[in-house]
């Protein structure tokens, strides 16, 4: 049995065994033993609000306030999710998720089976993923060694490719994405042990 864990720490943890299962002031959720790799996203409005992404392409979305805990459920993907994210802002109701085909959908947190838009990123090759908490980016990654940062409207704003020519810089199968929470930045993480970062824009000399 496998279990996300959700720990509030405003509270003090008070006691933790050696196997996980007594946690004093945390929540536990059992999934199935297949469920290894998934992939969780928490709300930065929504308070005990989180969606996870599974092998299978099923998104999930949880919320510990509520008895049943799970509030919906739907498969979008085909296969294997790679990353889940919420929308930003004050008033969200969008959750992204990607999927290893390629595909990046935008689904509705009131009604997971309501697709309101879909993306075709990549072709078979999408292996990371990543939602700016505040500014409206998310962006993609794939084992061809290219990188696409997309607006909430879907519309592609840039990509980062490598180019075997001299002097270009060099971008590996990518592994990770991640946004820096308030500033335009993202940091990519590649196959070949490499971390870069991007900027939006090139920063004055002072």
């Amino acid at each position: 049995m496998v279990y996300i864990i959700f720990l509030d720490f405003d509270t003090c943890l008070k006691s933790v065994d050696k196997n996980l299962t007594r946690i004093s002031d945390v929540t536990l959720i059992a999934s199935d033993k297949s469920d290894l790799d998934m992939h969780v996203s928490v709300s930065h409005v929504h308070g005990g609000q989180f969606g996870a992404g599974y092998v299978d392409g099923y998104i999930r979305l949880f919320d510990i306030r509520t008895p049943e805990m799970l509030v919906g459920a739907a498969q979008p993907h085909n296969q294997r999710v790679v990353g889940v994210g919420f929308q930003p802002g004050l008033e969200p109701s969008k959750i992204f998720s990607a999927s290893q085909a390629g595909d990046i959908q935008f689904l509705d947190i009131r009604n997971l089976k309501h697709t309101c838009l879909t993306i075709d990123a990549h072709q078979g090759s999408l292996t990371a993923f990543a939602v700016h908490r505040h500014a409206s980016l998310i962006a993609s990654g794939s084992a061809k060694q290219v990188i696409k940062a997309f607006n909430m409207e879907g519309h592609q704003l840039g990509n980062i490719k490598y180019y075997p020519t001299f002097m270009a810089p060099k971008i590996g199968a990518v592994s990770c994405l991640t946004f820096h929470p308030y500033q335009v930045l993202l940091a990519a993480g590649a196959s070949d042990a490499c971390v870069s970062i991007y900027a939006d824009e090139i920063s004055p000399s002072r």
